[in-house]
């Protein structure tokens, strides 16, 4: 590949990374945390692109006033069909991971501990992943006879149905998938509505329910379920 070509990549993987963060597509790849770091690394590279082709530039010039011509001005265009997905990376957006993207957590038996209280209220809202991290590991039991009010996708098996999100702790690559198993009046209500569909469902996680044979899949007596609009962005962290 030659110089040209190597400082044309430079600068378009920073503009991409830019065009990415000023779109928020970004997020179909990281967690909102990296942002500033994004943003840095982006101007680094736009940056190191543009004073590279000035440099050059300016070497080209000097030669060719001088006279210092040495015969190497044909390039091939193979380096240059590099910069085709990379182009592309900014305008083709691919959409964020699902259920059937996203791996199954490994299982392991998690270190109890004490969780803080959960917020005031008659049903507050928890994350889920939160809920399936309580249910396994909170010594203080802080679920127990408490109703509370969770946002995720529908999930159908063989028998059942689950609320699930797709849980990331630093980008796209690590995407796990949390889950609760629901049951109680509303359950049926929920199996009506099609796959990953978004719902806000309240009700009362079931007392020891979070067992290691079922990979610690907490399960939930739903009380109330309604549609809700799918978030901008779908994970969870």
């Amino acid at each position: 590949m030659s110089r040209g070509t190597q400082n044309l990549v430079l600068l378009l993987v920073g503009l991409s990374t830019a065009v990415m963060l000023v779109k928020g597509t970004y997020l179909n790849y990281v967690k909102p945390g990296l942002l500033p770091w994004l943003a840095v690394a982006a101007a680094v590279l736009v940056t190191l692109g543009l004073v590279a082709i000035v440099r050059d530039l300016r070497s080209a010039r000097d030669e060719h006033e001088h006279g210092d011509e040495h015969g190497h001005r044909h390039q091939p265009w193979l380096g240059w069909l590099l910069l085709i997905p990379i182009a592309m990376v900014a305008f083709v957006v691919p959409p964020p991971l699902d259920a059937s993207g996203a791996a199954a957590a490994p299982v392991s038996a998690p270190q109890r501990r004490a969780f803080p209280p959960l917020p005031a209220g008659d049903a507050p809202t928890v994350s889920l992943p939160e809920v399936v991290m309580r249910a396994a590991a909170d010594s203080t039991n802080s679920l127990a006879g408490r109703s509370i009010t969770l946002t995720g996708f529908t999930l159908h098996g063989s028998d059942q149905v689950d609320l699930a999100r797709v849980v990331i702790v630093c980008c796209a690559a690590d995407a796990q998938l949390a889950r609760i198993h629901l049951t109680g009046p509303a359950a049926p209500s929920v199996a009506d509505h099609p796959e990953d569909t978004w719902l806000q469902i309240e009700g009362q996680i079931v007392p020891g329910s979070s067992h290691a044979e079922d990979g610690f899949i907490p399960t939930m007596t739903v009380t109330s379920a309604t549609p809700v609009d799918k978030p901008a962005n779908t994970y969870a962290y």
